[in-house]
């Protein structure tokens, strides 16, 4: 089912927190995040395809570009501290199909994760929309009830309005970082342009930050009741506004 393997025996030492992206590079819009919280949280990375058309045709029959992208998926997830995890839906022919919903629902069972970050279904690239609802129904098989929350695929989602924002100024240049080591997207520098540019408008609308840079999360399921925190407010606060506290702020 994928390239790692977890242990339900052994109780983990922090909150799991999983991942589920359509493609390698979809994590981008949680970069801010799980960089502010790696030693606070054990990451995992649910991937639905390996990314195979990222490259054109040639690629995706040669299977080039499979290898070129789980191995840039791997260094940043490695660079974050998440551990991925490979399902097997082709890159442009993603479906939330009952065998990848099953196997999906079979790693969240082990996982347990405490909370579940996946795209918004509302998307014009159908791999999102797949992805995003597979989680959905995967979690119902698993019998699970996470935190669940939304990210946005910038100009690609619709209608996707956050009411959970992260500060992540202080780790802003770390994350244009690891954006670049997707050197078979990164292309002409569009994406980092528009996940500054997302940056930036996040900071604004979270309206508590007069200048800075904040990743935007849409909460599909709060905490389960008596539960005293949010992943959210568990995040240290600011060091560059020490006055400024907004995780998770509405």
């Amino acid at each position: 089912m994928n390239n790692s393997s977890t242990n339900n025996s052994i109780a983990p030492t922090k909150d799991r927190i999983a991942v589920v992206v359509a493609h390698p590079d979809d994590l981008i819009p949680c970069f801010g995040t799980m960089l502010l919280s790696r030693d606070i949280f054990e990451w995992h990375v649910i991937e639905f395809t390996r990314g195979e058309r990222g490259m054109g045709e040639q690629g995706f029959r040669d299977g080039s570009t499979a290898k070129i992208r789980m191995a840039e998926e791997s260094a940043v997830c490695d660079t974050l501290g998440a551990t991925p995890h490979w399902l097997d839906e082709i890159d442009g022919e993603a479906y939330a199909s009952r065998e990848t919903c099953g196997r999906m629902a079979e790693l969240l069972a082990e996982l347990k994760p405490r909370a579940v970050f996946t795209h918004w279904p509302v998307d014009i690239h159908g791999d999102h929309a797949m992805a995003g609802v597979a989680a959905l129904k995967a979690l119902f098989l698993a019998k699970l009830s996470p935190e669940v929350y939304f990210f946005e695929e910038e100009y690609q989602a619709k209608r996707f309005v956050p009411d959970q924002f992260v500060d992540i100024t202080e780790v802003m240049a770390r994350k244009c970082e690891l954006i670049r080591l997707y050197k078979c997207q990164y292309r002409d520098g569009g994406i980092e342009r528009r996940n500054c540019a997302a940056a930036t408008t996040n900071g604004m609308h979270s309206m508590l930050l007069a200048d800075g840079d904040a990743e935007g999360f849409m909460t599909f399921v709060q905490p389960l009741q008596g539960q005293a925190k949010t992943i959210f407010q568990e995040l240290p606060p600011p060091t560059h506004s020490p006055a400024i506290r907004f995780q998770g702020a509405k």
